[in-house]
């Protein structure tokens, strides 16, 4: 058993960067986490890619080091230090990509996908089209009004709509006395999104 102790300790500590980087990825985005296998996968992959950064640092300070400039020791503690570093940087950076769509609208322009960065179309409408939306939900009212928050998918969730009005057949609104509005995604049945015209 204690073989196996002493195992298992150095194999957590080499993977904790990636999983904590993961972490903040699915803390800090709209994506689903995925199943325990993918969250492996996805730890594993971070793993490579912070351990690949802290290599490359290493470098860059022992040849600095032969310049002079002693900056400290390499050791365990400035390893792990660097890694826990590049374990959070990674993770923010991926949020970032992930949250703005910058490098899918590059790739986009160059042909090599067509996908978004977005975890799905209907997050993707509702962050490219920020502007007042019509709810028509499903007994065939329509709630007008701005969506500050909306579900990352169309299934589940609850949107809160900011000034929240009815809308007659006609499209006169009939302002609600409250400031926002929760109501579940599964009421409602498409959703238009208009400019507000006044």
């Amino acid at each position: 058993m204690d073989d196996l102790v002493k195992e298992v300790i150095p194999l957590l500590q080499y993977l904790i960067p990636g999983f904590f980087s993961a972490w903040i990825f699915y803390t800090l985005t709209a994506f689903k986490r995925p199943d325990t296998f993918g969250q492996i996968v996805q730890a594993l992959i971070f793993t490579f890619v912070i351990h690949g950064a802290v290599v490359a640092v290493k470098k860059g300070m022992l040849w600095i080091g032969t310049w002079g400039w002693v900056l400290g020791v390499w050791d365990a503690a400035a390893e792990a230090a660097w890694s826990a570093f590049v374990a959070i940087a990674l993770g923010l950076l991926a949020c970032y990509l992930a949250n703005n769509d910058g490098l899918h609208v590059w790739l986009r322009a160059r042909g090599i996908t067509k996908q978004t960065s977005y975890p799905s179309e209907w997050f993707s409408a509702f962050t490219n089209y920020q502007r007042f939306v019509v709810l028509h939900l499903v007994d065939e009212r329509r709630l007008y009004g701005w969506p500050s928050v909306w579900p990352s998918e169309p299934s589940s969730g609850q949107f809160v709509i900011q000034e929240p009005s009815w809308l007659n057949d006609d499209g006169t609104e009939i302002p609600l006395a409250a400031d926002c509005l929760t109501i579940d995604a599964s009421r409602v049945q498409w959703v238009e999104f208009s400019e507000k015209t006044w």
